[in-house]
């Protein structure tokens, strides 16, 4: 039996705290990544097969991150307190929001070229956000009942068992969530660009250095 279901049936709203700190946790986060990202060495070189090939796999990692994000609010915005939303990428896992997140966060810790950023990343990600899925699961428990647990046994949380989304010909979207949705994940690629010019100041500065 999951910890979610024993907190609902026991009614104890354990672990609202998780959603109530995410921002200010992903905050220090990012402020941690950032002092590491300038006070500490590339752990590879850009300019070699390998280094090129982690900088393309970071890449496509975060474009895959933010097309999934936006896919999965054409889904859930808007929906996510009234209802339970089970097609679309919710078709596939529970949390694909928080799965696309991962891939981001993932790609822009090999941006870095640092090994400290990306396992602090991932470390951070997979550490503290389970804790807010298991709050956000209690809720919709508490509020949906039956039919969520019915919906929990048939989908997995964070690894799909397939890949077959369940796309309607027809959804109702709402724009400004979506539109708000599209704005966010903006965020992944103005922290990818900040990270290149970083980067490229690097390699400038040691070309510098060599003259």
């Amino acid at each position: 039996m999951s910890i979610s279901v024993l907190t609902r049936r026991r009614g104890v709203p354990v672990l609202s705290w998780a959603v109530q700190l995410r921002q200010p946790v992903s905050l220090l986060v990012i402020v941690a990544c950032t002092i590491f990202m300038l006070s500490t060495p590339a752990s590879w070189p850009q300019h070699t097969l390998v280094g090129q090939t982690l900088s393309a796999i970071a890449f496509v990692l975060v474009v895959i991150a933010a097309l999934g994000r936006v896919w999965c609010s054409v889904y859930i915005s808007g929906y996510k307190e009234d209802r339970i939303v089970d097609v679309g990428p919710y078709a596939i896992v529970r949390n694909p929001l928080y799965a696309f997140s991962l891939l981001g966060a993932i790609g822009l810790g090999l941006a870095t070229r640092r090994v400290s950023v990306l396992v602090l990343l991932v470390v951070a990600f997979l550490v503290y956000y389970p804790l807010v899925v298991f709050a956000e699961e209690n809720k919709l428990l508490e509020k949906f009942g039956h039919i969520y647990e019915e919906y929990m046994r048939h989908t997995p949380r964070f690894w799909p068992r397939r890949f077959r989304p369940i796309e309607p010909d027809l959804y109702p979207t709402r724009p400004r969530h979506v539109r708000r949705a599209l704005q966010e994940v903006l965020w992944f690629f103005w922290a990818y660009l900040l990270i290149e010019l970083v980067v490229a100041g690097e390699g400038v500065q040691r070309i510098i250095d060599i003259f």
